[in-house]
């Protein structure tokens, strides 16, 4: 069983390290320097890989029973559930969300799901019995993955047109400039520009914005989305391990005095809080299952603000993908407004999304979406169904093999 551990981790670590080389850059930000930073990235990378290594022991376990077909998508499945949950999550790139053309169910079961049809899809190919059933079902989830609601969702009727800011740097005066030049009904700052102070809606007119800021109540300070002109907000929730909270309480403050990090001991937002007719994810927010279902479901449109500055050029293409994939999820736009790029509002139907202002790439995007207040069924019910599943099917496996020992 070692042997099998091995060859998943070492597979899963040369996808990782290929993948998220960027994390090198984001523990380096705060001048680390280049022998730790390398090691902290190496130990990340071998961290996350674990849970592939755990797989491919799994197909090795299971590889007689006859309910392998179902009970490998569950191991799977609850393995990448498991990494977005396990020390403060990492879920990020699951298997379902990297490639765009097999997004067709993610409005029916998110990326997490398409995951789970992708595995299911493959142990079908290899299934020993029922080979006719097997394949045709196999090519049925195929197709419907390719050609599914993902690619044909409706757009809704009412309009609101948008513009998104990115100024480089957090030079507050010359984002209000910026905002003072947009034409358009709303204009959506990104990720922490500065601390909110009240003075700042005399500056900007008589414009509409949402802008992303530290918020202070009492002694908490939070990392908001604020809606000037209603006053409603958001407050990040799923914080940056290090970078914006301590993991590990006071027992690694010491970490924070090396690495020179500023913001670390910031507050985390309530998992429940108030609706509006637009919802936000801040930064890396976007790629946690639970939070977007919870903050995106009722809401006409979503807005993502981030700063990805930290990590340097790598790391941006990707977030935009799964900024896209929770668009096609919800079937309803998302504006995404960061520092210094990439910054884009984009359409669930992509011909109908606006140009992107590339990485360092000072500007504004001014675009018309449409509304859309009705949820998908992934966007109703969230993993909860496909995790209760997994969680049978994989009892169901464990039983079966115990009873044929």
């Amino acid at each position: 069983m070692i042997k099998y551990f091995l060859v998943g981790w070492f597979s899963a670590f040369l996808f990782w390290a290929f993948s998220i080389s960027w994390l090198f850059d984001a523990v380096n930000y705060y001048g680390a320097g280049n022998l730790l930073s390398g090691f902290i990235t190496i130990l990340l990378v071998s961290y996350i890989s674990i849970y592939f290594g755990i797989f491919t022991m799994a197909v090795k376990y299971f590889q007689n029973s006859r309910f392998r077909f179902l009970i490998l998508p569950s191991v799977f499945f609850l393995l990448e559930w498991l990494r977005s949950w396990i020390i403060s999550g990492f879920p990020w790139l699951n298997l379902g969300a990297i490639n765009e053309y097999l997004w067709g169910a993610l409005p029916l079961v998110g990326a997490a799901g398409t995951s789970f049809i992708i595995v299911l899809v493959i142990a079908l190919f290899f299934e020993k019995n029922n080979k006719a059933f097997a394949r045709t079902l196999a090519i049925g989830l195929c197709l419907l993955m390719a050609f599914g609601p993902g690619f044909t969702q409706k757009a809704g009727q009412e309009q609101l047109q948008i513009s998104v800011i990115q100024p480089i740097d957090t030079n507050l005066n010359e984002i209000i400039n910026m905002t003072k030049e947009a034409n358009s009904d709303l204009v959506v700052w990104p990720e922490a520009v500065a601390l909110y102070d009240k003075t700042i809606i005399d500056r900007i007119g008589e414009k509409n914005v949402i802008g992303g800021f530290f918020r202070q109540e009492g002694e908490n300070i939070y990392t908001s989305a604020i809606n000037l002109e209603t006053q409603h907000f958001h407050d990040k929730r799923n914080l940056v391990p290090f970078g914006e909270f301590q993991p590990f309480g006071n027992l690694l403050s010491s970490v924070n005095e090396f690495f020179n990090i500023p913001n670390s001991n910031l507050d985390r937002g309530a998992s429940t809080q108030k609706k509006a007719d637009w919802s936000a994810l801040i930064c890396w927010e976007l790629v946690f299952n639970n939070t977007f279902t919870k903050r995106a479901r009722g809401t006409d449109y979503i807005i993502h603000m981030s700063n990805d500055m930290w990590y340097g050029d790598g790391m941006s293409e990707q977030h935009l993908k799964h900024a896209r994939m929770r668009a096609v999820e919800s079937n309803k736009w998302v504006v995404r407004a960061t520092i210094d790029g990439i910054s884009q509002i984009i359409s669930p139907r992509t011909e109908e999304s606006s140009k992107k202002l590339d990485k360092k790439t000072k500007g504004s995007i001014t675009h018309t979406i449409t509304l859309n207040k009705k949820d998908t069924f992934y966007l109703k019910y969230g993993d909860m169904p496909l995790l209760i599943l997994s969680i049978v099917f994989l009892a169901i496996g464990l039983l079966n093999r115990r009873y044929e020992k």
